[in-house]
């Protein structure tokens, strides 16, 4: 039986640290919306409606931090990272502006939602440049 190697990269150790810090951070801030505990007072002070769209960032940041950080090491070329990003900001839009369903449109969740997925293409974009290694092709071994 052949041994099919997808990944192409693996994640230098701070990319991979960065990576779960932030997905780690993400989920604090999300949990916050419903338990007290974990919403940073310098949070609320500066920003006190920020845990009524804080959702939005956290769900943006996940659907392409969580699922591009593996598309990049399996080689996904950054463009389709970019328009899938692009993407994820008109959903965002469309979505907060026109869809009522199980929604109340307000044009601030897609602000947010626009932060939470640049953040990502930022964070995914600086692993791609940085904090990556090719791994060897069994053949090369």
């Amino acid at each position: 039986m052949e041994k099919m190697n997808v990944l192409k990269y693996a994640p230098k150790l701070p990319a991979a640290i960065a990576y779960f810090v932030l997905l780690v951070l993400i989920m604090l801030l999300f949990f916050g919306r419903k338990t007290m505990s974990l919403r940073p007072a310098v949070i609320v002070e500066q920003w006190p409606d920020f845990y009524l769209h804080v959702s939005n960032f956290s769900i943006s940041y996940l659907m392409l931090g969580g699922v591009g950080f593996m598309w990049i090491l399996i080689g996904i070329p950054v463009r389709f990272l970019v328009v899938c990003g692009m993407l994820l900001i008109g959903c965002n839009f469309v979505y907060e502006l026109w869809v009522p369903i199980l929604n109340t449109p307000d044009v601030v969740d897609a602000y947010y939602g626009v932060a939470g997925t640049i953040l990502a293409l930022c964070f995914l974009l600086c692993v791609k440049r940085f904090g990556l290694v090719p791994l060897k092709k069994e053949s090369e071994t």
